[in-house]
């Protein structure tokens, strides 16, 4: 049975957190779907076409890395349910899908749209953001919604999207990204 990661982000904009993400999900699964999303619960700092322009940017950077990393824009929806319904069209329903989250998105899941009826579909892969420590109680929140999770085993440089914007460390992003945001006069 092929094994599907289903990665969309804000990447507002993507960093080398994003990128160790990527490259995590590229060896422990056949395909990596990723796209620029639109988060309900968050407020955006450039549009969609702006963010999956810089992910695309950031998986060309990875090389021969991304052979199974496939920018899919066209799978985003604001629900995820509906990003996996697309999925399940895109590449059937014999692939089990594995749905990645920042460990920041654990305490918001119950408030997600038919947020039962998308833990029935995929299994949730947390990703340990270092500002945002994974506890017991969102934990078994999630478990009592009768979600299938696991936790990956990686370690992410801490910065995020919101510390770029914040505080302008370059240092956070890869080239291509940074160049693309200099020459859109993105942030400034």
């Amino acid at each position: 049975m092929k094994k599907i990661a289903i990665f969309g982000t804000s990447a507002d904009p993507p960093t080398i957190a994003h990128q160790s993400i990527l490259k995590w999900l590229g060896k422990n699964f056949d395909l990596v779907a990723v796209y620029a999303s639109n988060n309900p619960f968050k407020e955006h700092f450039t549009n969609l076409t702006q963010r999956s322009e810089m992910l695309k940017l950031l998986i060309e950077d990875l090389g021969q890395a991304n052979h199974n990393i496939q920018l899919c824009q066209e799978i985003s929806d604001r629900r995820s349910l509906n990003t996996i319904h697309k999925a399940r069209e895109k590449w059937g329903f014999s692939a089990e899908f594995y749905l990645v989250i920042g460990s920041d998105l654990i305490s918001q899941i119950q408030n997600w749209y038919c947020i039962e009826e998308l833990l029935k579909k995929v299994i949730i892969v947390i990703m340990p953001r270092p500002d945002f420590p994974i506890k017991t109680e969102t934990i078994k929140l999630l478990e009592k919604l009768g979600g299938n999770y696991q936790i990956a085993q990686v370690n992410l440089p801490a910065v995020s999207s919101t510390k770029y914007r914040n505080e302008k460390d370059k240092n956070t992003l890869t080239e291509s990204v940074k160049n693309y945001l200099e020459k859109n006069y993105i942030y400034e």
